[in-house]
């Protein structure tokens, strides 16, 4: 009788150790299978580590070569050029703003009358970070624009009225629409001197207007590789445009590593003019 209860006891003891064995075992794998779930979360993963790590290296590296170029555009040798941007301000003029400060560029925006009253602060910003404001008319058509000496006058003289009233500067910079040949004709060109006005076109058309998504940039530096040797300072005629900010850092990382200073015009610079040479005639109307 006493080895049976033996017995029994025994088997009892037998069964409990077995059935803490299992909880212990199933406590083991749950808690290994949330370790697991842990380090394979994509906050802690190796390979997530690894793609910030890329990241920021690659950040580190833009930033690296932005200054490499900046040091380059500074020892410059008196290497100067200037960049011209007509019919602003736009959508795109702040993206251009920001793009031209992380390369320490100045730059120089002839503007509209009627863009001007519609993005007062955008000017404002232009002047803020120091580049050069000129005037751009009014209508930019040209059967309006070219009208008569005093459709002329009149527009530059109502768009230098808006641009001071805005930013308090009296620019006597201006471009006609669409340059000066062929319908600036002598008399208009002797009306605008005449009132102060300061006429610039440009000697490269970037044509970032016409040409597919950045293939202007190819076309500026092409002209520019023409201009070396000759002491001749570009004057790059571009465009306030979206898909010209777009592939605007390519170009000023090519203008930095050829140690080229970008700067703003200024009554200071000898200003490009086209010449007429008998091109110029009075426009039909």
């Amino acid at each position: 009788m006493a080895l049976q209860q033996e017995n029994r006891r025994n088997q009892t003891i037998t069964k409990i150790f077995k059935k803490r064995i299992i909880s212990l075992g199933l406590l083991f794998v749950t808690t290994f299978l949330l370790i697991c779930l842990i380090d394979r979360s994509p906050s802690n993963s190796p390979m997530k580590e690894a793609e910030e790590g890329l990241k920021h290296n690659v950040t580190n590296k833009q930033k690296r070569t932005r200054e490499s170029l900046l040091i380059n555009s500074k020892n410059s040798d008196g290497k100067v050029a200037y960049l011209t941007f007509d019919d602003g301000p736009s959508s795109a003029t702040e993206d251009i703003l920001e793009i031209l400060q992380e390369y320490h560029a100045k730059a120089t925006f002839f503007m509209l009358s009627q863009h001007m009253e519609e993005s007062p602060n955008v000017i404002k910003q232009v002047v803020e970070e120091g580049h050069g404001v000129g005037i751009h008319g009014v209508t930019h058509d040209v059967n309006q624009f070219y009208h008569s000496e005093q459709t002329v006058l009149g527009e530059m003289n109502e768009a230098q009225a808006v641009l001071e009233r805005i930013t308090g500067i009296h620019s006597v910079l201006i471009r006609t629409p669409y340059g000066s040949i062929p319908y600036l004709t002598e008399p208009f060109r002797k009306a605008l001197s005449g009132q102060g006005f300061e006429l610039w076109d440009w000697n490269i058309d970037s044509r970032d207007w016409d040409l597919p998504e950045g293939k202007y940039v190819e076309n500026v530096i092409f002209q520019i590789q023409n201009f070396e040797g000759t002491g001749v300072a570009p004057v790059v005629l571009l465009h306030d445009q979206p898909k010209t900010a777009k592939y605007l850092p390519e170009l000023l990382t090519y203008l930095a590593k050829q140690g080229l200073q970008l700067k703003k015009l200024d009554n200071s610079v000898e200003p490009v003019q086209f010449k007429c040479y008998d091109r110029c005639q009075q426009l039909e109307v």
